[in-house]
């Protein structure tokens, strides 16, 4: 994987001397204003392959924001070298901004003045890294105020960035303060619990601490890139500070992942789906399928937002998609250009909901990497209107949109845990081939008659008994080709003594996990038992001529996730007769795609790999009427 920014793309703990060589790029700003010479790369993030080069210069200022409380924000505005007064864009992020914000080259040469700001806490800014709660969105909103009021703002501020600038961005609009007219936070992470941290109920010791154990370094060198660039010592004090307050157990995020295993107090302060219905600007948001790094989930935040205000652009990939598809980009340039600049280009017009499909990297025309993608749906609102489809687990390892009719079928069983195929992960790539077939089961349609087409999440609701109390389960969905290919689709995972769901927020698509202390309940040992695992969202069209495919098994490496499995040795069986069916749940709804399937191995994110398994005779299942 590239690393080209200091807060986007992190590779995981194996690749942390190559992270530090990224890392060094990152610059930094002297107080008062100064003129730079350009072109500049700032923060290591190079301007968009077909972007023209920036001829005219930027001033650049920089300082400190004293907060209510006395904490000091850093911050260095770049401004274009032209006549102002110009539109704000503000990146809020913990990483570098506050020295060098990293969309300043994607958005100065478009007129705005681009402000660059640390999180209370974090890099050059003193106080404490909250990491994602309301305490960051009062400051981030407190600097907002303060940018719409500077002679060279317009007074029309919006805020930028993907990631956590992302996250940021949604507690800040939460806060609605004076100004803030637009926001496009894309790749979130708005309920920690379930987005990330624990999956399904089970740990992630993969990200988040690969993610975590970053910021030392990050900050170190913004310290060096702010004495540097700026005579800035303050800087260099309140990182040294920084490093010590972030070893506390009540602030060290690994640590209270380690502590804390079921949803409570701690992860619903930093849950901002919780808030997010208080946003009332225009909001673009984006999310990747496949995403290696925080997933697609994002706490299903876009569905608390008003449907008139809300945008979102959903595609396969990578996190970084936003940084190649000028698709994504030429979106969000005509959205900022709208609502900050004023500008009549019909915006409000604009399809609610782009979908991106089979997104593939290709060479731009001047050279560097590019995301194209084989076709572009559109709805028009949030939530995309769905039609759940169900197909039911039979026996045989069929797939089919029958109920099962008979009460005295066996059930199918696997061994609990063996190594399953990691999929994605940005060393090794692809998917890997199944070394030990005991430790799945595999259900798979006959050859579809048809198209189907899917869009977001979906459920899988099992019968499962287990020969001990507890048990992890992991689902992938696959495409089963004509040309003997497997093409990975999605997954989800769930600890079976964390089954309990939260019933107000579920529904037939989305089992919503309860995951407190509370609802936590051992399997009786050999007994049935319904529960319901959340696929992640996806969209896919198994193309007529496919199948498709259910595996379950072992949780395994999915992008930078690993997961803390269950060690108790169990014979896992899955429960499939009229009594007790079990059965996925996804939601179809039909919309333009290529004729064609695309070329295995090049669309980002769903490597395939040789199909071992034979697929049922007959006609595989219809769409829903």
């Amino acid at each position: 994987m590239k690393i080209s920014g200091c807060r986007r793309r992190w590779q995981a703990v194996a690749l942390s001397v190559l992270f530090a060589a990224a890392l060094a790029g990152c610059g930094g700003g002297s107080s008062g204003t100064a003129f730079v010479p350009v072109p500049v790369v700032v923060g290591g993030t190079t301007p968009p392959p077909d972007a023209p080069p920036i001829n005219e210069g930027t001033v650049r200022k920089w300082g400190y924001l004293t907060l209510p409380n006395g904490n000091r924000m850093r911050y260095t505005v770049l401004l274009p070298n032209a006549k102002g007064p110009f539109p704000v864009l503000i990146e809020y992020d913990g990483y570098g901004s506050g020295v060098v914000p990293d969309e300043a080259p994607n958005w100065l040469r478009e007129g705005y003045a681009v402000v660059g700001l640390n999180v209370p806490g974090t890099g050059c800014s003193s106080g404490e890294d909250q990491v994602f709660d309301a305490t960051v969105g009062a400051a981030g909103a407190f600097a907002v105020e303060w940018a719409a009021k500077q002679q060279w703002s317009t007074g029309k501020v919006g805020m930028v960035g993907y990631s956590y600038p992302g996250y940021n961005q949604l507690w800040v609009a939460a806060q609605r303060p004076a100004g803030l007219v637009a926001i496009a936070p894309g790749k979130n992470v708005t309920d920690p619990y379930r987005d990330v941290g624990y999956p399904g109920g089970i740990q992630n010791i993969g990200f988040p601490a690969a993610w975590w154990g970053q910021f030392p370094r990050i900050w170190g060198s913004s310290a060096e890139d702010a004495a540097r660039l700026d005579g800035d010592t303050e800087c260099a004090q309140n990182v040294q500070d920084n490093m010590e307050k972030i070893k506390r157990p009540d602030i060290d995020l690994v640590a209270w992942l380690d502590n804390d295993p079921h949803y409570g107090a701690r992860y619903m302060k930093k849950s901002a789906f919780l808030i997010t219905d208080k946003i009332i600007i225009p909001t673009l948001g984006t999310q990747s399928w496949q995403d290696e790094q925080v997933g697609p989930r994002m706490g299903y935040y876009e569905d608390t937002i008003a449907p008139d205000k809300m945008w979102l652009i959903s595609s396969n990939g990578l996190h970084s998609t936003g940084d190649f598809s000028a698709y994504m980009r030429d979106v969000q340039r005509r959205f900022y250009a709208h609502f900050l600049k004023g500008e009549n280009n019909g915006f409000e017009r604009e399809p609610h909901v782009h979908l991106l499909q089979e997104m593939q990297e290709t060479t731009g025309p001047v050279g560097g990497k590019t995301l194209v993608h084989t076709a572009a749906a559109a709805f028009d609102r949030l939530p995309v209107k769905t039609t759940p489809m169900r197909l039911w687990l039979q026996p045989g390892g069929v797939l089919t949109d029958a109920a099962p009719q008979d009460d005295k079928v066996p059930s199918s069983s696997y061994a609990y845990p063996v190594a399953s195929p990691t999929v994605n992960d940005q060393d090794a790539g692809g998917w890997q081939p199944v070394s030990d077939a005991t430790g799945q089961l595999t259900f798979t349609t006959a050859r579809l008659p048809q198209d189907l087409s899917y869009y977001g999440e979906g459920s899988v609701d099992l019968w499962l008994s287990a020969t001990a109390a507890d048990t992890d389960v992991q689902v992938s969905v696959s495409e089963v080709r004509p040309d003997g290919m497997e093409m990975f689709v999605q997954r989800g995972w769930l600890r079976a003594s964390k089954r309990k769901l939260n019933d107000a927020n579920s529904s037939e698509l989305r089992p919503w996990g309860d995951f407190t202390e509370a609802t936590v309940k051992m399997l009786t040992l050999d007994e049935p038992t319904p529960m319901r695992l959340e696929m992640q969202k996806f969209a896919h069209v198994f193309r007529a001529g496919s199948s498709l495919r259910v595996t379950i098994d072992t949780p395994s490496q999915t992008g930078y996730w690993v997961f803390r499995n269950r060690t108790e040795k169990s014979t896992n069986k899955v429960w499939h007769d009229r009594t007790r069916p079990s059965s996925i749940v996804l939601g179809h709804v039909a919309y333009p795609h290529a004729k064609d399937l695309p070329t295995c191995g090049i669309v980002q994110q769903q490597p395939c790999r040789k199909n071992e398994i034979a697929v049922p005779a007959g006609v595989g299942p219809r769409a829903p009427v």
